[in-house]
C-alpha cells in the first residue's frame, strides 16, 4: 500500500494544531483537503484516527499510533531530496531542557528547518553541545544572550479519580503526605524539595519519572500527584489541575531561547526565532 506524503502531512498538521481549520491554514489549503485527507488515510487503514467534536479534532489510540510513523516517513522523503542537491549542509545542534516536551518544541524545530533548508538537525544531550537552547531562565549559562518566549506558573496536576481532586489549590501543610511523584530532571526540584523540608512538610513519594511524557501518564494511571508547568497540564487526559495557592506556594519558569554571544550566525536566528514563537503564542486558537 502506498501512503500519499501529502495527506500524511495533512493529517500530521491536524493531529499538531487539533484542529481542521488550524491545519488547513498552517498548510495553506482548504478545508475540505484536510477532511478529505484524514478520511482517505481512514479508509486506507480501516481505522478512525480522530474523534470529532465542537472543540475540534481529538486523535484516537490509532491516531497516536499513525503520528511518529507519519513524522518519519515525511522526515526520510525530505532527507532523500536534500541528500541530492548540491548546496553545502549546515548543522544546528538544538539542546531542549529536560522537562521541556516534545509537543512544546515541535513549532520551533519547524521554524529551524524553514529558516535553515538542507541543514542538519541535532537534539544535544546539553548545553555545551549546542549552538541554539529551549531552556528557562534560571538554568541558562551566565553568559548566554537570552530571548524570553513565555513565563507560567507551576500547579499541581491530580488524577481524575483521587479524592483531592476536589481542592480548589494547595497551599504548604496540604502536602502533608500526599503522594506526589517526582521529577527529578526538572530544574525546580531541589528548590522545592529545600522549601519542603525547611517547613518540615514530607509527601509521600511514590514514583520518580524519568521525563515529562512519562510523568503524565503516570498521574493519569493514580500513582500520585505531580507539580508541573501549567502548559503541561493540557496534555494530560484524565486529571485536573489545582493551583499553587498565592503566597503560600509560587513556582513559575521563564523559557525562552539562548545562545552563546560569540556565536553571530546563531544569534540572529534566534531573534527571527523568538519573533516567530511569540507571534505562534499570540494567536487565538482555531475552534
Amino acid at each position: 500500500m502506498l501512503f500519499d506524503l501529502r495527506a500524511l502531512g495533512y493529517f500530521v498538521a491536524a493531529f499538531e494544531e487539533r484542529s481542521v481549520t488550524a491545519a488547513a491554514r498552517r498548510c495553506f489549503v482548504a478545508q475540505p483537503s484536510i477532511s478529505m485527507a484524514i478520511k482517505g488515510l481512514e479508509e486506507a487503514l480501516d481505522t478512525v484516527l480522530f474523534e470529532r467534536s465542537r472543540n475540534g479534532l481529538a486523535p484516537t489510540p490509532a491516531g497516536e499510533r499513525l503520528y511518529p510513523r507519519a513524522c518519519s516517513l515525511l522526515a526520510q522523503s525530505t532527507a532523500m531530496v536534500r541528500d541530492f542537491r548540491d548546496t553545502p549542509r549546515t548543522h544546528l545542534g538544538l539542546y531542549l531542557q529536560d522537562d521541556v516536551l516534545v509537543h512544546t518544541a515541535a513549532p520551533l524545530i519547524a521554524q529551524i528547518d524553514q529558516h535553515l533548508p538542507g541543514a542538519t538537525l541535532r537534539i544535544t544531550a546539553s548545553m555545551e553541545e549546542a549552538q541554539l537552547g529551549l531552556v528557562a531562565e534560571s538554568c541558562k549559562r551566565s553568559t548566554d544572550i537570552f530571548a524570553p518566549l513565555w513565563r507560567e506558573p507551576y500547579v499541581m496536576l491530580v488524577p481524575e479519580s483521587h479524592p483531592l481532586r476536589f481542592r480548589k489549590g494547595f497551599a504548604w501543610d496540604d502536602l502533608q503526605g500526599v503522594p506526589l511523584i517526582e521529577r527529578p530532571y526538572c530544574p525546580q526540584q531541589q528548590a522545592f524539595a529545600k522549601l519542603l523540608a525547611e517547613r518540615g512538610v514530607v509527601p509521600d513519594l511514590r514514583a520518580s519519572a524519568a521525563r515529562e511524557e512519562l510523568l503524565l501518564h503516570m498521574v493519569e494511571l493514580g500513582l500520585g500527584l505531580a507539580i508541573i508547568p501549567a502548559s503541561h497540564a493540557h496534555h494530560a487526559r484524565r486529571a485536573v489541575v489545582r493551583p499553587l495557592e498565592a503566597g503560600a506556594i509560587s513556582f513559575e519558569r521563564h523559557l525562552g531561547l539562548a545562545c552563546a554571544p560569540h556565536d553571530t550566525a546563531t544569534r540572529a536566528l534566534l531573534k527571527t526565532l523568538a519573533t516567530g514563537m511569540r507571534d505562534r503564542l499570540a494567536r487565538p486558537l482555531a475552534a
